[in-house]
């Protein structure tokens, strides 16, 4: 009995997935300014004419695993009620956790995303920035339901003008420059506390303890944006 025949869009999924699998393979062993379509095809065992189909160069490999990385983080981060969840100090802890939760599974993913660029390579942002903007829109939210508690400097009227033109993309109109530059601040730092730990940036006596740095780093945040 004859297998049914694939459709067209059966087959471009599964070649994406066979693609993203082994360019994850090579992640994990290489950087990414190293990822080889041609290896891809190898693996695949089709010709490399198959795979430049649906990536023509390295440079559109790096934007499709960027784009799943920051997709499949998203899903972990964010879950479809996070919205019943906004509000407080544990709604922030809970989202910084599942964040350095998929981080330490997913080491060359991270390094992908918030690590040290790839040389000659620039992500087009009509195609990255939607996936990767998820997580933050979560986080600010979080963040909007508080007030600034802290002596921080203002915005200049540029930085002031580039957030709010920015958080209006992410649908997030009422937030104050005050609280929007200092949730990338926030933000920023949490990148930071999570990465010193995959990264080993701290040594290695420090590794078991970046459950205990998030959770000083979530107390200050939430202190800094009184929330309960």
């Amino acid at each position: 009995m004859n297998k049914p025949r694939r459709t067209h869009a059966q087959a471009r999924a599964e070649m994406r997935d066979g693609i993203l699998q082994l360019g994850r393979a090579q992640l994990a062993t290489r950087s990414a300014a190293d990822l080889s379509v041609r290896e891809i095809a190898r693996g695949l065992g089709v010709a490399s004419s198959a795979v430049y189909r649906h990536v023509k160069n390295r440079d559109e490999l790096v934007t499709l695993l960027v784009i799943d990385a920051y997709e499949e983080l998203a899903d972990a981060a964010v879950p479809q009620t996070h919205s019943a969840e906004i509000g407080g100090s544990s709604a922030l802890r809970s989202l910084a956790h599942r964040i350095r939760s998929w981080a330490i599974a997913n080491p060359s993913r991270w390094a992908l995303i918030y690590g040290t660029p790839v040389p000659g390579y620039a992500a087009p942002p009509d195609e990255t920035t939607p996936p990767g903007t998820r997580v933050m829109a979560a986080f600010l939210e979080i963040l909007a339901q508080g007030t600034v508690n802290a002596p921080v400097p203002p915005p200049s009227p540029g930085l002031a003008a580039k957030l709010q033109a920015s958080a209006a993309e992410l649908g997030m109109t009422q937030i104050a420059p005050q609280l929007l530059a200092t949730g990338v601040d926030a933000w920023t730092s949490l990148i930071g506390v999570i990465s010193a730990e995959i990264f080993h940036q701290l040594g290695s006596d420090f590794d078991t303890y970046g459950p205990e740095l998030l959770d000083r780093w979530v107390a200050s945040t939430a202190s800094m944006f009184t929330l309960d």
